[in-house]
């Protein structure tokens, strides 16, 4: 989890703040597909994707926009701490969450209503209901039936309909309601029919079914247009980074655009797609200041950072000589020159040479296929042999894309010096 940490942390922040949820919340977990060897991955046999890495995840109850979610990684947090980490922004505002069984408790039932959130959702009875709920719910009682033992405004019902359903909740009360289903009956000679009766149900499970498939309408339409390949590495199958932020950014699209006639999810995973692999300079005009890049790279198999004392690396460029103080001393300091920056092996091909523009950030560097294959120019100057189908646009250099393509325009001294 430590390399798509960042960027998590990053997009939840986002979306978090860009809009406010209504009052209706589910939590539930979902899986990413994954058959890999992972040492946090899980089996799953109710899920669609058995085999996978579970996410436990918040979302609005009515739209199934993504508010935030947390990486089950095995080992760490319990249950309650993944839960009150997940509703940390939302306390005190008086929502209503909406989870299952794998979740509930009365204990944490109680500690949400002190941080001012109501909860409903089904209850395993031996997660602190009274003793005689335990005992009715193994017993017969007639279909249709309702009972409850209420504490203060927390509620627990049992209600009989094919099975005993249980149910905690402290944003309803045990008024029922009548709700029309469908029954099968089987006749004499062996036929069956199908017959409309009026049940009476609880409201707060009818509540429930309602609200409770803000993630499995999330889930479902992140599955219709997937465009993840297969790969050997989990972090580039994350699809909570690809396809699954897209549909978040597709619910606030609906929200806030004034079109009259909106998008679909999958011409908006068209425009969004084509919008950032093209760059337009009237669009996005270069500024003075220019485009801030990230620190030099230090590479584990570069010689010139080289490790220091207690494992520590080294910087590849040596800091700049600190001022020393002449007031105390009698003696002048003794100037101190820097060391020289390494130079570059001999090239075997003189006529190569690197563009002035290589570093220059107010160019458009992007990096494209090219018909025929070529030496890649960061590998000839390590002294490596690897050919490249791509090259810079702006440079015409070939590079490998990763990670030659950010050394060469991020590092003044791209190249690695072999012994």
């Amino acid at each position: 989890m430590v390399k798509l940490r960042t960027i998590i942390i990053y997009f939840t922040t986002k979306f978090g703040t860009y809009c406010v949820p209504n009052k209706a919340l589910s939590l539930d977990e979902g899986t990413m597909s994954w058959r890999g060897r992972l040492s946090f991955k899980v089996y799953n046999p109710n899920k669609p994707d058995k085999y996978g890495v579970k996410l436990y995840m918040l979302a609005e109850a009515g739209t199934g926009y993504i508010i935030d979610f947390e990486v089950y990684a095995g080992v760490g947090k319990t249950t309650v701490e993944t839960m009150m980490a997940l509703m940390r922004p939302l306390l005190h505002k008086g929502y209503h969450l909406y989870m299952d069984k794998f979740y509930n408790s009365v204990h944490l039932t109680e500690l949400l209503r002190e941080h001012g959130v109501y909860t409903c959702g089904t209850l395993r009875l031996q997660r602190g209901a009274p003793k005689i709920l335990q005992q009715l719910a193994k017993g017969k009682f007639p279909v249709d039936q309702t009972i409850f033992r209420r504490k203060d405004i927390t509620f627990i019902i049992l209600w009989k309909d094919k099975r005993v359903v249980s149910v905690i909740t402290n944003c309803h009360n045990a008024d029922t309601q009548e709700v029309q289903r469908r029954k099968r009956v089987r006749k004499r000679d062996g036929a069956t029919s199908v017959k409309i009766v009026t049940v009476n149900k609880p409201s707060a499970i009818c509540d429930y079914n309602t609200n409770m498939k803000g993630v499995d309408h999330f889930d479902q339409m992140v599955k219709y247009y997937r465009f993840t390949r297969k790969s050997h590495k989990w972090t580039k199958k994350s699809h909570f980074i690809s396809f699954r932020w897209l549909y978040t950014m597709h619910v606030l699209y609906k929200m806030y655009t004034t079109d009259a006639k909106k998008l679909t999810l999958l011409h908006f995973h068209e425009v969004a797609i084509w919008s950032l692999l093209r760059w337009d300079q009237n669009e996005w005009p270069a500024t003075e200041s220019p485009i801030p890049h990230a620190e030099d790279y230090q590479d584990p198999s570069d010689d010139l950072a080289t490790p220091g004392p207690s494992g520590v690396r080294l910087p590849l460029f040596p800091p700049p000589p600190q001022a020393q103080d002449t007031s105390s001393s009698d003696t002048e300091p003794e100037t101190e020159t820097p060391e020289p920056e390494p130079r570059p092996p001999p090239a075997k091909n003189p006529r190569i040479v690197d563009p002035e523009d290589r570093l220059n950030k107010k160019l458009t560097h992007a990096i494209v296929k090219i018909a025929k294959r070529k030496r890649c120019r960061v590998c000839i100057k390590s002294g490596i042999r690897r050919d490249s189908m791509y090259q810079c646009k702006t440079c015409g250099v070939a590079q490998c894309v990763t990670p030659c393509y950010t050394k060469y325009h991020r590092k003044r001294v791209f190249w690695v010096a072999k012994k």
